[in-house]
């Protein structure tokens, strides 16, 4: 009896909460807020307005600080968020009103198949889901125009510091401590981070703290040999290595710059030392080196419809300079030159904190998609104008494909048929021995870049044919032999993968003009297989052979001549490597064949209908890159 109505209680609630969930279809549920403001019920377009009357808001009414100094009287003063640089507009701060949009909407529909069922009627009945607004700041300006307008309330303090007016000969003069007061940057943009992300619009409250010095002149032994010690061993290195792109860049900290740079420290046992000034060093690393290694954080999207997945965006970490690790790994790296100049690190890298986003991709699909199982990339360089349309064309087929976990993948299926009725163009392309127009020439290209996705990924190719020429586009980019080309043909010639990973497969397709390349990725969820190819290698290069008489061709003017290049033949190899989940692995060796071909040409007729008439005069030969059609 109890066990009954226990069943009969969760049924109920059940019901009750997939009610609620059909009821708030394309709206934030409600229970959702930021600081008092209750988004529940509105739409992310509406969310989006809502955010931006407040960015409006912001941009009118700027930010106000009220300055408490142990004085009777309070100061205040205000900061205009928007503001004219010249020829630029300048925004310090501003909410992001899509992210935000985002955040909100997804309460209640990430995470397992309960927790999207019930949470929505918990948040609503129980307790509250309260969201920070993400805050936009401009770090460098933001900090410009608080330190204006604190200046007057601000005496300027300093401990002992020095001024070299020669290194070679360790001359310098010493510039002595001075008490005061200043304001820490870094705690009032937090704090006003802090107000601005629940949307608190109310004054803020900053206070002056006091400096005592820590290092004073009267400490101060003869610093000459130091000087000289220091500065002998010349610049210093500063480096930063994308995790991403695995692209280098290098800062060189020269000694004019050190010069200007140093201050005193302590080392462990409380000697001065001649170490970095923080200041100096941070305004550099924020102003120079930011730029190159920020990343914001990329919330995923993602869509199904009619068994394609129309709007994709995986999720990414962001990447943050850690300016306060990267100054103490400088200033450690300086400070060793005191006492060990010979084996002083003389390279210091930036310190990077990862940010991961608020919305991963596992988190907002229900097919368990959540990494890249591995990417092809090929090129379409100097491709004809509707070569390059047909694979743009193929690119918007197979983008958002999803392969279902057992299924045999098929190009033709996915990307065909390659018909004018499906969109595809006639292009030139070698038959035989002769040029032909034929329609969805270029698909070859995405087959190759297919293939070489696959491989990566670790999959089973189930069908593969090679191409039937040596062609520049299919060439391996690293030691550009032929090998790791796939064509497509229709109806027999195809590439096929099997889904054997027991998932759903995402695929996402990418065509970037100016670089004039293709880069396919495979999503999936990761299950141990690994895949990788090694460079083809050319056993055997077959020359091209002598040329045939032009072939008369009624669409050339008469005398007008077009060729194509000659083709050597190639006997080509490599090995596709995958391990299994179960760690095993599996070789498998891909021969191919490719024919030779000498210069084909074509002419136009002439009176004589013979290519080569008495008084007709070739008006143009042009070299068309063609690629054949597979026999």
């Amino acid at each position: 009896m109890v066990l009954a109505s226990v069943v009969t209680t969760i049924f109920l609630i059940s019901v009750a909460a997939f009610i609620y969930g059909k009821i708030y279809v394309g709206k934030v549920y409600p229970g959702v807020y930021v600081g008092k403001y209750h988004l529940g019920g509105l739409e992310p377009k509406q969310v989006v307005e809502f955010v931006e009357n407040l960015n409006n808001r912001l941009s009118k009414e700027g930010v106000n600080f009220n300055i408490v100094d142990g004085a009777p009287q309070t100061h205040s003063f205000k900061i205009n968020t928007v503001f004219v640089n010249g020829d630029s507009t300048v925004e310090l701060v501003n909410f992001d009103s899509n992210k935000l949009a985002n955040m909100a909407y997804l309460v209640g529909r990430v995470g397992n198949w309960p927790s999207r069922l019930y949470a929505p009627l918990y948040y609503c009945l129980f307790t509250n889901n309260h969201l920070s607004a993400p805050v936009n700041f401009d770090n460098q300006n933001l900090e410009d125009v608080l330190k204006s307008n604190l200046a007057d309330f601000e005496d300027q303090p300093h401990n002992a510091q020095i001024k070299i007016t020669s290194w070679s000969d360790g001359s310098y003069e010493v510039i002595s401590e001075k008490l005061g007061r200043t304001f820490l940057m870094t705690e009032i943009k937090n704090n006003l981070q802090d107000n601005l992300s629940v949307f608190d619009f109310s004054p803020l409250t900053i206070y002056p703290h006091p400096f005592h010095p820590t290092i004073t002149a009267a400490e101060l032994g003869d610093l000459k040999e130091n000087i000289i010690t220091v500065f002998n061993y010349g610049d210093l290195g500063l480096n930063y290595i994308d995790p991403q792109t695995q692209q280098r860049r290098d800062w060189s900290l020269d000694v004019a710059r050190l010069l200007d740079w140093t201050a005193f420290g302590r080392s462990d046992d409380g000697k001065i030392i001649l170490a970095l000034d923080n200041e100096k060093v941070e305004k550099f690393l924020d102003i120079n080196v930011r730029q190159f290694v920020d990343v914001i954080a990329q919330d995923a999207k993602f869509s199904v419809a009619n068994g394609k997945v129309g709007e994709f965006k995986a999720s990414h970490a962001g990447i943050n300079l850690n300016i306060e690790a990267t100054f103490n790994n400088l200033n450690h790296a300086f400070a060793e030159r005191n006492y060990r100049p010979i084996d002083a690190v003389k390279t210091v890298s930036v310190v990077a904190d990862t940010v991961d986003p608020q919305i991963k991709t596992a988190d907002v699909n229900d097919l368990g998609i959540t990494d890249i199982l591995g990417v092809g990339i090929s090129t379409f360089l100097d491709s004809h104008s509707n070569r390059i349309k047909n694979i743009a064309h193929a690119v918007e087929r197979l983008n958002g494909v999803i392969v279902k976990p057992g299924e045999e993948f098929s190009a033709l299926r996915y990307a065909g048929p390659f018909t004018a009725e499906n969109g595809y163009l006639p292009e030139e392309v070698i038959k035989g021995n002769k040029i032909l127009k034929e329609i969805g020439g270029g698909m070859c290209q995405i087959g190759t870049t297919l293939f070489r996705m696959a491989m990566n990924s670790g999959m089973d190719i189930t069908a593969r044919s090679n191409h039937s020429l040596v062609v520049s586009y299919y060439a391996d980019p690293v030691n550009k032999n032929p090998g790791t080309d796939a064509a497509l043909y229709e109806p027999t010639l195809d590439l096929k993968f099997t889904n054997d990973t027991g998932s759903y497969l995402l695929l996402q397709t990418e065509i970037d003009y100016k670089k004039q390349r293709l880069a396919f990725t495979l999503w999936g969820k990761p299950d141990g297989r690994k895949g990788w190819y090694d460079h083809p290698l050319v056993s055997k290069w077959i020359p091209a052979g002598e040329p045939p008489e032009p072939t008369i061709s009624e669409t050339l003017k008469p005398g007008e001549k077009k060729c194509q290049n000659a083709f050597r033949g190639a006997v080509a190899s490599f090995t596709y490597s995958r391990v299994t989940p179960s760690g095993e692995k599996i070789d498998r060796v891909f021969t191919s064949y490719y024919r030779p071909l000498p210069q084909i040409c074509m002419i136009g007729p002439t009176a004589s209908s013979t290519p080569a008439s008495s008084g007709t005069t070739v008006t143009s030969t042009v070299e068309i890159p063609v690629e054949a059609v597979p026999q």
